[in-house]
């Protein structure tokens, strides 16, 4: 549309010149009034234009403002979300104990100390969701320590806790969660590869020279595919550790996928 009236401009305003040349020669009033009247449209064509160009950049102006007005709301709220990460990255070291070997490992065991179980599978979890990994909690329950002294829990507690250590790879980890018990993380794991894991835990302990043989039940849960946060991830497997010692001594259960 814009083409078409710059060229009908330009053909009037021609026209207009070449009558009025005509004109000029032969002295012809018509030929003046049509050169008057091209001269006229072509001006007003030549107006129309110029008025559809001063519109375009009027809206690109506005175009360009609101775009640049938009950038800055996305900055300001990248700021924002920027620093709420962080102030929540900030708070959840503030909730994780420094990692200080001498005084987070429980000396009975020789694994770390259950307060930092919950924070390393929370920090896990998330490097597993980054990564597009599979990760695996265990947890292990010594079988028929109910109402033993606290040295012969620590004696069979050590045991499980030094099977743990030999069995697992460094980029596991495992933790004493509670009088008789312990729980391992094993990174980029599988439920396959955790049940593999738990099984040679169980045969080790079995094969043990202790005064009495030592069984443990165990309970498996596998992010993602039984839980997708590190705290149902817990619970999914606390659920199938129980299910477990429902069953008897020496069983492993996996969490169910519902």
């Amino acid at each position: 549309m814009k083409d078409r009236c710059l060229a009908s401009s330009i053909a009037a305003g021609i026209a207009a010149l070449i009558c009025g040349m005509i004109d000029s020669v032969i002295d012809s009033s018509p030929l003046g009034i049509v050169a008057g009247v091209l001269g006229f449209s072509a001006a007003i064509g030549a107006a129309a234009i110029a008025a559809r160009q001063v519109n375009a950049q009027d809206h690109l102006v506005a175009l360009t403002e609101e775009r640049d007005g938009l950038r800055r709301e996305l900055d300001a709220l990248a700021a924002i979300f920027g620093d709420e990460a962080a102030h929540a990255r900030d708070a959840t070291l503030a909730l994780a104990p420094p990692l200080n070997m001498e005084k987070s490992v429980d000396a009975a065991s020789g694994l770390l100390d259950q307060q930092f179980f919950k924070v390393m599978v929370q920090q896990r979890v998330s490097a597993a969701r980054r990564q597009l990994q599979p990760l695996t909690v265990i947890l292990f329950d010594i079988d028929g320590l109910d109402g033993a002294s606290r040295e012969e829990c620590d004696a069979a507690i050590s045991a499980l806790g030094e099977t743990v250590t030999r069995t697992l790879r460094e980029s596991d980890a495992a933790c004493r969660v509670g009088s008789k018990m312990a729980a391992a993380i094993l990174e980029d794991t599988a439920e396959a590869g955790a049940v593999w894991a738990a099984e040679r835990i169980r045969g080790t302990l079995n094969q043990t020279a202790q005064g009495v043989t030592i069984t443990v039940s165990a309970g498996i849960a596998c992010y993602p595919t039984h839980a997708l946060s590190a705290p149902e991830l817990i619970d999914r497997a606390g659920r199938a550790l129980d299910t477990a010692r429902s069953q008897g001594r020496d069983r492993l259960e996996i969490a169910n996928s519902d």
